[in-house]
């Protein structure tokens, strides 16, 4: 169903209250809580999709559904969970496997109620509400950072004599860093010129002032790709795709030969991205075991590295829970086929992109790239701080950046 249908259906202005409360509450503190509790930002976007989805089921009983190609995407995925591990004789962790999945399709469909959840609601409001969140959780990892996180000790009660590493505070930069793009394109639409770029300063501040080095990576490619999805907005996303999917394809290759192909790897490279390097070449290496299905979710947790690889490592010694690398891990969990199952979703997000008015188009391209670069460095795909930041990214695109969001 086309936005102008969904608007001209009558609606329950009960309920359209309810979807701008939800999601007005959500975007006020899902950066400011997040960066003090990470794991908040999980429960605050499954609790905030729950509610809307809620709404909009009991406006339409019913609820709109993903387009074909993601849900084959997501029932390839799904299939793989439990044909990888039973054809290879993996162990299959269905209390494990199951509340990730249902996760990962409670994302995909509640990005795909976007402009039924954004239908009647001010964007404009909303938007300032999230920029406002923004600065305030900016200035609140500041506060965390710099002064050694006096409001993280107060409301989580431990002493001073406690360490409070700065990398707890990744997470929190990360959802800066990607939640800023939404924010500064709504507010451009708005016609409010000078907030957007105050915005881009702050998350960038904050990425490179955090302990985060894939947050800090990940705001400056997206400010270098943005004045080429300015000027060349198809082709930027042309070559977005075509990069990852030439990099997802090709990962376990790259990365098995990786150290020989970087021998000083070690001197070159900080500690935390050598590790990396160890990470990846022993995921692949397990990868090329068995490339067409996969080891099942979670498969990173029961690698076995043989001894003589292992000691050949200089950092990577203990067991990862995953390989810190997105293609890296779907090659491991679902093989060749769940790399191909995620580039069609992948495909229709740079479609859907294409489909929004500048900036916004240009704004969700270069959050597309940042967010590709954070995954590729850093975080599991399962993490559900992860996922939430992603679904809550996408939605504020869908809901904030419409052709009608300067106006009430």
């Amino acid at each position: 169903m086309s936005p102008d249908a969904i608007r001209s259906h009558a609606r329950d202005p009960r309920l359209a209250r309810v979807r701008f409360w939800v999601l007005a509450v959500s975007l006020l503190i899902f950066v400011p809580v997040g960066i003090l509790a990470k794991q908040a930002m999980a429960t605050l976007f499954i609790a905030a999709a729950i509610l809307l989805l809620g709404a909009v089921w009991l406006e339409r009983r019913r609820l709109p559904l993903p387009e074909r190609p993601v849900q084959i995407a997501f029932g390839v995925v799904l299939l793989l969970s439990f044909i990888g591990p039973l054809a290879g004789g993996f162990p299959l962790d269905l209390a494990r496997t199951l509340p990730k999945l249902g996760l990962l399709a409670l994302l995909l469909v509640t990005v795909s109620a976007g402009p039924e959840i954004a239908a009647g609601l001010a964007a404009r409001k909303l938007a300032s509400l999230l920029a406002l969140s923004l600065c305030l959780g900016a200035l609140i990892l500041a506060v965390e950072i710099h002064f050694d996180a006096p409001l993280y000790r107060f409301f989580s009660g431990k002493g001073e004599a406690v360490d409070v590493a700065p990398s707890r505070f990744n997470r929190g930069s990360t959802a800066l860093v990607l939640l800023t793009w939404p924010a500064a394109a709504a507010l451009w639409l708005a016609g409010r010129r000078v907030f957007p770029a105050i915005l881009l300063l702050i998350g960038l501040a904050a990425a490179l002032s955090g302990e985060s080095a894939s947050a800090a990576l990940a705001a400056i490619v997206a400010l270098l790709v943005l004045p080429l999805a300015l000027l060349l907005p198809r082709f930027t996303g042309a070559a977005i795709f075509t990069c990852s999917a030439l990099l997802m394809l090709g990962a376990p290759w790259l990365f098995a030969d990786i150290l020989t192909l970087v021998p000083d790897y070690l001197s070159l490279l900080p500690p935390s991205f050598a590790e990396r390097l160890e990470i990846w070449n022993a995921a692949s290496l397990a990868v090329l075991d068995q490339p067409l299905l996969g080891q099942g979710v979670g498969a990173m947790r029961g690698l076995e590295v043989p001894e003589a690889l292992r000691e050949s490592y200089a950092l990577f010694k203990t067991p990862t829970i995953h390989p810190h690398n997105a293609a890296v891990q779907i090659w491991l969990e679902f093989g060749l086929f769940g790399i191909v199952a995620v580039l069609a979703p992948l495909w229709r997000l740079v479609l859907a992109i294409g489909g929004k008015p500048q900036p916004a188009r240009a704004a969700a391209l270069s959050a597309l790239a940042a967010g590709l670069v954070i995954a590729s460095v850093s975080y599991g795909i399962w993490q559900e701080t992860w996922l939430g930041i992603i679904g809550f990214t996408i939605l504020c695109f869908g809901v904030l950046c419409r052709d009608d969001s300067a106006s009430d």
